[in-house]
């Protein structure tokens, strides 16, 4: 039986750790044949009362009911489950399994809710569908000693009762504590081989000739709510706590140069992914006042690699205002405080749209891999990351106004480190057009 990491726990729901369980996801996340397989090994063990439900009374062949039926078929053959029109059951244990259909509107459908005080094990199929309403009477009857909710859903709008029923916050993917709740996408499990060729080209049809759709069915993103952003896939898998400044390994340091602020980014970096530990913001400042700063964080005489100068390209003309251009003055300060030093710049910057593509490609690349990861000390940088976007209706990134600025200065801080850490990230790794 293949088990995909991110729903491991789900075979283990009987151990209590979480008493929900909450899985998001577009087409081919195959979280509802994984919830079905583990509820079935739970129904093996022990005798279990599980009651699987949607908002509205539909055919049970809509349900679960197929695919629970299939794996009773194949890989659960002959273990002693049996399954009748609405209900599936174990006779060597008692356990049973029964579907239902709820509609908000139906008084009758809302109090039968009740009945289930009982159940061992609550599945919510196609829970974006579920109103609050419900959602108040269910989680008041199931919240006992032992009970396990699985909720699976789409996020067909930003704005769903699911979310605010069970307090999920989606954009930084929390949850209560006893809540297990992730999101799984097909572009990460395509690599394992369990999803059909025909599967994977009609995704790739919608991908090309709808894109809209495919956001929506295929990466579980509303309709336009990705549309804008600039950084379109990030997630707190891009985020990690342990990632660590190593003074043995080179120190890829990339610049955006802007005085208010001065933004730049400190990385290590293997030659496929991307660990950036590091930040420096700075108000007010001239390049030498960032150079320094760099010097105080991380001193000479600790560090043993090379310093990878990275950024933007238009640091090596020498400016009105200085008879040294910015690299020079970076790397004249370097070399006199005893760095190795190695510059990786373009003769011109390229194109903003070339960035952009090869910083979404590390972030979450088409093979379902992410390569950028990020140290959570660094705000300015997953601030930039969650807030940057388009303008309405155009590939130009959005830059905040006066108005918007005295309204919330955060916003001073949107841009200018996306596009220091997105230089270094297309120096090295760009989209090759095949």
């Amino acid at each position: 039986m293949i088990f995909y990491k991110k729903y491991l726990p789900l075979l283990h729901m009987d151990k209590h750790k979480y008493d929900t369980f909450v899985f998001t996801g577009g087409r081919g996340s195959l979280k509802t044949g994984h919830v079905c397989r583990a509820v079935l090994c739970q129904m093996l063990k022990a005798k279990k009362r599980v009651a699987v439900f949607r908002q509205t009374k539909v055919a049970t062949e809509e349900s679960l009911y197929i695919e629970f039926r299939e794996l009773i078929n194949t890989e659960f053959k002959n273990r002693g489950l049996e399954y009748t029109r609405n209900c599936i059951r174990n006779h060597k244990n008692g356990s049973e399994l029964f579907f239902m259909g709820l509609q908000d509107r139906n008084q009758e459908s809302r109090e039968s809710l009740k009945g289930l005080a009982q159940i061992d094990i609550l599945i919510v199929d196609e829970a974006q569908t579920v109103s609050l309403p419900i959602w108040e009477i269910l989680l008041k009857t199931i919240r006992k000693e032992g009970v396990v909710l699985i909720v699976i859903y789409n996020r067909i709008d930003d704005d769903l009762p699911v979310e605010q029923a069970l307090f999920l916050d989606y954009e930084n993917m929390s949850a209560p504590k006893g809540t297990y709740f992730v999101e799984v996408n097909f572009l990460e499990i395509s690599h394992l081989g369990v999803l059909s060729k025909k599967f994977l080209n009609y995704a790739n049809l919608i991908k090309e000739n709808k894109p809209d759709e495919f956001e929506r069915d295929y990466l579980n993103k509303p309709k336009g709510s990705n549309v804008a952003k600039v950084v379109k896939y990030w997630s707190n898998e891009n985020i990690n706590p342990d990632i660590r400044y190593c003074p043995d390994l080179d120190i890829f340091w990339s610049l955006d140069f802007n005085v208010n602020p001065s933004m730049s980014t400190l990385a290590h970096y293997d030659g496929k992914k991307f660990f950036v530990f590091d930040e420096l913001v700075l108000n007010n400042v001239i390049t030498q006042d960032v150079v320094d700063e760099f010097v105080r964080r991380y001193p000479s005489s600790e560090f043993k690699g090379t310093v990878q100068i990275c950024g933007d390209a238009s640091g090596k003309y020498r400016k009105t205002q200085s008879k040294y251009s910015d690299y020079a003055i970076i790397i004249n300060t370097l070399a006199k405080e005893g760095y190795r030093y190695n510059l990786n710049l373009r003769p011109f910057n390229p194109p903003v749209a070339a960035r952009i593509n090869a910083f979404n490609n590390q972030v979450l690349g088409n093979d379902g891999e992410r390569r950028l990861f990020v140290h959570p000390r660094c705000k300015w940088l997953i601030y930039n990351m969650k807030n940057l976007r388009y303008k309405e209706g155009t590939n130009i990134i959005d830059e905040a106004t006066p108005a918007q600025l005295a309204d919330d200065n955060a916003k001073l801080y949107l841009g200018h480190i996306f596009d220091a850490l997105s230089y270094m990230v297309e120096f090295f790794k760009p989209v090759i057009r095949t």
